[in-house]
């Protein structure tokens, strides 16, 4: 891999990871139509490593009041034979939320990958599939034009971060699953969703990051366990490949973090719904290209 081709890519990782877009649509549309090959198992890992970094950074403090919060209400309930402790502070509450939020987009995730992930389908079947699905992304990020904070608190809702409900947390993993499918976007899907539970807006991005770091990671490790043998990937590349690949984790991170920042600042503004326009058209000129060709 050339340097310029790992800054490419490792922008649009960058990019497609958070912005509601669906990078693994923009991935297979790209090798159907470009014949833009898809990356090997060992840049996917340093690429996705790099996002992680990036969101982890951007909500450190949640992640360090959930993981010690999980273990100090842990301790105390096996102290005192009781689930109670996890109901008292904030932290605790929150990693038993994000723990209930990534059971379903387990299953979900488990049951779709394969037939429609990257890699798993070719033709002009999939096209259809992808297009049609980034143009349905389009419609269900138009909704939330319809579901600003004013909109919220007439339905008594306003919630935050910190009293979403179980349930809640469940239905926003359910949404993340079906995100696996090309076409659609994880943070597309969690964000609308929780609007329409009622969770404040700038809230319903915070959630959606922080419950895609076990998801993210999850991806990458059945990436590797179902892929090539990642050891020979490793020691079959050059000096080159390692610095090229490196190249692209780094700015992968850089842009995603940047990512977060616009995606949050569009929320906060109401202005999350335009990511709407940008899906049709590449979902629309998709099916134009395979219609032409």
């Amino acid at each position: 891999m050339s340097f310029f081709e790992a800054i490419i890519l490792g922008i649009v990782q960058g990019l497609t990871e958070f912005l509601p877009i669906s990078s693994s649509g923009h991935l297979m549309l790209g090798e159907q139509f470009f014949g833009i090959e898809e990356p090997d198992l060992f840049f996917n890992v340093v690429v996705h490593v790099g996002t992680l970094i990036a969101v982890t950074l951007f909500y450190r403090k949640d992640i360090f009041d959930a993981v010690t919060g999980i273990w100090e209400a842990t301790l105390t309930g096996l102290r005192e034979r009781s689930v109670e402790a996890f109901r008292r502070t904030d932290g605790a509450r929150l990693g038993v939320l994000l723990v209930l939020g990534s059971i379903p987009t387990a299953i979900i995730g488990l049951l779709l990958h394969g037939p429609l992930s990257v890699g798993g389908g070719e033709g002009v079947n999939l096209v259809v599939v992808i297009c049609s699905l980034l143009i349905v992304n389009g419609f269900i990020l138009w909704t939330a034009r319809y579901a600003d904070d004013d909109k919220i608190e007439e339905r008594g809702g306003k919630w935050t971060l910190w009293n979403i409900t179980p349930m809640v947390a469940i239905l926003i993993g359910v949404a993340q699953g079906l995100a696996v499918l090309p076409g659609f976007s994880r943070s597309g899907l969690t964000i609308i969703a929780a609007l329409w539970l009622s969770v404040y807006r700038v809230e319903s991005a915070r959630f959606s990051f922080l419950l895609s770091i076990p998801a993210v990671a999850g991806a990458t490790v059945l990436e590797i366990l179902t892929g090539d043998d990642a050891a020979r990937i490793i020691t079959s590349g050059t000096s080159s490949d390692y610095a090229a690949y490196t190249l692209a984790g780094i700015i992968a991170g850089v842009i995603g973090y940047a990512s977060i920042l616009v995606l949050v600042k569009m929320l906060r503004k109401a202005q999350f719904w335009h990511f709407a326009w940008y899906c049709w058209a590449v979902g629309i000129g998709g099916l134009l290209m395979l219609w032409l060709w």
